[in-house]
């Protein structure tokens, strides 16, 4: 089942470093809170909060206005401190739509999981369909609880409670960065977003049949189990590695690693059994002659740099590198952070380019250009074949990883351009509103793509492309780019 997946780089080296040191890692899960209540906050603390949010991204970002136009951010800030005093529930969507603003993949407010905790506890229930665009058309792309017959996957959905599907998505599209991968965002965490803008149950829908084209009307009560499904687990939830990334024999010639996420560095025993598991997999190829890997990046909405290079490391024999270049900004706020690691991870991450960081004035944006090295000589190295899968969903550390395989041939890419491109604002550093508490991560750094070509905005692409239909999936069970991938293996 797909799901909205939010993407945070959140200085992955920093967490990966401070796997020991429980209470610094639990002050950073912390940080990824939003504590918002569905209280009502004062015009005064919401007018702070907004000025607070608006002065981090300015400071903070080497580049804030990159995609938008300060004014009409400075328009819309005001517009919403003169709205008074609000709940929480709609302060929360008010710096959704802020946020979304500054058109920046890591510019995004962390989902309000206690008033989610809070409304489930309550009763409320949710829209059980996920859907997808495909030619114009929002198809059902997912089902919760049976809502729906299995069969009504492909079709579209015309009207909820009486709205056009044109007009329910022109209301949310203002809440999420239109940064190329919204539609996606939108059809996949449409029961979190339908709850958030109050289109409660029942909830009548009118869908059309794919292959009669006949339509139906059908009235979903929704559901009050949204745990498997949300965007962030409830904290009481135990995740595995397998949740993030799993490493398969497909049989004795072929492997592959499902790689869903990296979003997992902050987990110390799931870091871990990475690692091992890492080792262990790697080791099982050579030994067994293995002399195909694939590695599935297509769902892989990002999270750290570091399972990405430590599975290059085990792939690369020339040199490469992920990026070529960054510039970062200097700001009170990335210092403060760098002041309260401790000692040990802030002596690792005062190097390169930050080994002066306290040095220069704040507001100054720091520039460095890197080269390709050879990877480090690593146990159980693989040199066979390397196909790697990507799509319009491979984003941030992933589409990252997917461009050193690109620029620097380390392996064959098949499937769809990605939709964000390999130029972004990165490393994002998190945040908390002093009033609401919203949490929220503003990126502290511009990287450019791994070739360090900085006129090059072009996504990654694929050697192969081969477009995949959610009725190849759903309906007919076959995965086109997973087909042609096997057939060439078995050509070859």
């Amino acid at each position: 089942m797909k799901k909205i997946t939010l993407v945070f780089t959140l200085f992955g080296l920093f967490l990966f470093y401070s796997c020991g040191m429980k209470k610094y890692s639990t002050s950073m899960e912390q940080m990824m809170i939003t504590e918002t209540k569905n209280i009502k906050y004062t015009e005064k603390e919401i007018s702070q909060d907004i000025d607070y949010f608006i002065e981090s991204v300015e400071q903070v970002c080497p580049f804030p206005y990159m995609n938008s136009d300060s004014n009409s951010i400075q328009r819309l800030a005001m517009d919403l401190k003169k709205k008074g005093d609000r709940l929480g529930n709609e302060l929360y969507l008010d710096f959704m739509r802020l946020s979304a603003a500054f058109n920046v993949g890591h510019i995004y407010t962390f989902p309000p999981e206690e008033m989610l905790d809070e409304a489930i506890k309550n009763g409320d229930r949710f829209f059980p369909l996920f859907v997808k665009k495909n030619s114009e058309k929002w198809e059902i792309m997912g089902i919760i609880d049976s809502a729906l017959p299995e069969n009504n996957i492909g079709n579209e959905v015309l009207k909820i409670n009486g709205k056009e599907m044109s007009e329910i998505i022109e209301s949310i599209q203002p809440l999420l960065a239109n940064d190329g991968n919204s539609e996606e965002m939108i059809g996949a965490s449409l029961p979190f977003l339908m709850w958030a803008v109050n289109m409660n149950h029942p909830y009548v829908v009118e869908i059309k049949n794919s292959k009669t084209g006949s339509i139906e009307v059908v009235q979903l009560q929704g559901t009050n189990d949204l745990d498997k499904y949300r965007t962030q687990k409830p904290r009481d939830t135990q995740q595995k590695l397998e949740d993030f990334i799993s490493f398969q024999l497909l049989d004795k010639n072929i492997g592959l690693i499902d790689a869903k996420s990296f979003g997992f560095i902050q987990n110390k025993s799931i870091t871990k059994a990475f690692e091992k598991e890492l080792e262990t997999y790697f080791a099982e190829l050579k030994e067994k002659g293995v002399s195909n890997l694939i590695i599935d990046l297509r769902e892989n909405g990002g999270g750290s740099s570091y399972p990405a290079e430590a599975i290059l490391q085990k792939i690369a024999h020339k040199p490469y590198q992920q990026t070529g270049g960054s510039t970062m900004r200097v700001s009170v706020q990335f210092r403060e952070f760098l002041d309260g690691l401790p000692w040990a991870i802030r002596m690792i991450a005062k190097k390169g380019s930050m080994k002066e960081y306290d040095k220069y004035p704040i507001g100054t944006n720091i520039k460095e250009e890197s080269q390709p090295v050879l990877p480090k000589k690593v146990k159980n190295s693989f040199s066979g074949q390397v196909y790697v899968l990507i799509g319009p969903n491979t984003h941030s550390a992933a589409m990252m990883m997917a461009n050193a395989i690109e620029d620097f041939d380390l392996g064959t890419l098949v499937g769809e351009p990605t939709k964000s491109i390999p130029r972004e604002l990165s490393n994002a550093l998190p945040l908390k509103t002093p009033n609401a508490r919203i949490a929220f991560v503003v990126p502290a750094t511009l990287f450019t793509r791994a070739s360090g070509d900085v006129n090059n905005f072009e996504p990654v692409k694929p050697d192969v492309i081969i477009i995949t239909s959610t009725e190849d999936i759903e309906q007919k069970g076959e995965d086109p780019e997973m087909k042609y991938v096997l057939k060439k293996i078995k050509s070859n």
